[in-house]
């Protein structure tokens, strides 16, 4: 097993086998509700139980149903390790969940979290230097100015951002994340 905190250039390799790997000691693939400790999750996204949520700075998540009902956070994480939605823990680091299973991991938050080790990149020229060319790529543009570029290494189930404002890698996921499989089906 490789825990990618402990090897953060795994993420730039083209090609990964996600059942090889660990992130901040959780295996891709394992049972959510026996490998992540409830105790380490600060907030709760995605869920199908939560129609309204509460959160900011130094603040704890408040989670409300369709109701108005406050919801516990044992009852958004149960809901999650049921039907799906994403954990969040300390370090800028996310699990997806899909029917029990651990499906995705994310990092993100470049200048304050575990991205930052892709500091030297200052260019998008040197990000595709490092990580390869992707299979596909998508612009992220608003009112024409250009944010970023989503990457998408399909070898890996990866997807990369890198923040054309700021000229940093401020994102990568893998697993399974919408792109991350190959090209979306014509509607």
């Amino acid at each position: 097993m490789i825990e990618i905190l402990d090897s953060l250039d795994v993420l730039a390799q083209p090609f990964l086998d996600l059942r090889t790997l660990t992130l901040a000691g959780i295996r891709y693939g394992s049972n959510a509700a026996k490998s992540i400790d409830r105790e380490r999750i600060e907030q709760v996204t995605l869920c199908p139980i939560v129609y309204r949520q509460k959160s900011g700075a130094g603040t704890e998540p408040e989670y409300y149903d369709a109701g108005g009902r406050r919801i516990t956070l044992d009852e958004v994480v149960d809901s999650v390790i049921d039907a799906g939605g994403m954990l969040h823990v300390a370090g800028n680091i996310s699990y997806k969940i899909a029917g029990g299973t651990v499906v995705g991991f994310a990092l993100y938050g470049a200048e304050r979290g575990f991205l930052a080790h892709f500091d030297s990149l200052r260019s998008y020229e040197e990000f595709l230097t490092a990580f390869g060319t992707p299979d596909s790529v998508e612009r992220h543009e608003v009112y024409g100015d250009l944010l970023g570029y989503r990457n998408y290494y399909w070898g890996s189930k990866k997807q990369a951002y890198w923040d054309s404002f700021d000229e940093r890698l401020s994102s990568v996921n893998l697993g399974d994340y919408d792109g991350n499989h190959g090209p979306r089906p014509a509607s």
